[in-house]
């Protein structure tokens, strides 16, 4: 990948089952997604600025993990204390 990815902003909403959010990041069109039914954390693109084979590249590269330390990041998260 050409550039690190970062989160820019992160739009939570409420579900019939839980919280989701839609996070925007550097990358041109590339999202970080949770539905809030009960799935996982996941990448999306609004495909006007990026299509399946370099979102197939991103998705190879971060896993749900490494999109949610993402999110931490972001949000100055306490990574140390938080799951004290």
């Amino acid at each position: 990948m050409e550039k690190q990815l970062k989160v820019t902003g992160v739009r939570y909403f409420e579900t019939r089952r839980g919280l989701g959010y839609e996070c925007k990041t550097n990358i041109n069109g590339l999202l970080i997604w949770n539905d809030g039914n009960g799935g996982g954390t996941f990448l999306d693109c609004d495909f006007q600025n990026m299509n399946r084979r370099e979102l197939a590249q991103y998705e190879e590269e971060f896993s749900e993990t490494d999109l949610e330390h993402l999110i931490d990041v972001y949000e100055g998260v306490d990574l140390i204390n938080k799951y004290i």
